[in-house]
């Protein structure tokens, strides 16, 4: 819940999906680049203990290893909230608007974040790994933008579809079934419009 809450009040929050324990946030631009989006995930790893994974994906423009700066200023305001101690500097910003969820009929009565881990139920994740050409065209997962490629996805067993899609490609799409514990590679090959 920490980092949800890190999240909304300093940067932009563009998903949450709290049954996936996932959420997506933006950043601002750079002289050099045009912000960042980071998929972040929470993964229960016990009674009060929990692993936070943060995908960066450079918007456009060059990082030269902002990214990665900024994943580890994420990880640390998270450690501070968590600490009850922020240590951030700048404004934090006013509340946004609601963030929809994905399926709003798909979701618990009570928020899984905030549910003990022996209550809630743990997802049982199957592995994709997707590559593309060309490089770096856009990945929806169940037309949810999480990222771009090459790409891990890690999802809940079911069927999902898998969107690749790129400006001046023709869309890739293909329906996947994911089993617990299962990696599947898949590569997608644009053909120009």
């Amino acid at each position: 819940m920490a980092a949800v809450r890190t999240a909304r009040e300093r940067h932009v929050v563009t998903c949450v999906d709290e049954k996936m324990l996932m959420f997506t946030f933006e950043t601002g631009h750079s002289f050099a680049s045009e912000g960042f989006i980071a998929n972040a995930t929470v993964e229960p790893q016990g009674p009060d203990q929990a692993t936070l994974i943060i995908n960066v994906q450079n918007k456009k423009g060059m990082s030269w290893g902002a990214g990665d700066r900024m994943a580890e200023k994420f990880y640390q305001q998270v450690a501070d909230e968590l600490a009850g101690d922020p240590k951030q500097v700048s404004a934090v910003k006013p509340a946004q608007n609601a963030v929809a969820v994905a399926d709003p009929k798909a979701t618990p009565p009570t928020p899984s974040m905030t549910a003990s881990a022996e209550s809630a139920p743990v997802a049982e994740n199957g592995r994709i790994i997707l590559k593309s050409v060309p490089d770096g065209a856009d990945v929806y997962v169940d037309d949810a933008f999480v990222g771009n490629t090459p790409a891990t996805l890690k999802l809940p067993s079911g069927k999902h579809t898998i969107k690749v899609a790129q400006n001046g490609y023709a869309a890739w799409s293909k329906g996947v079934s994911v089993f617990a514990g299962s990696e599947v590679n898949l590569s997608a090959t644009l053909g120009k419009n």
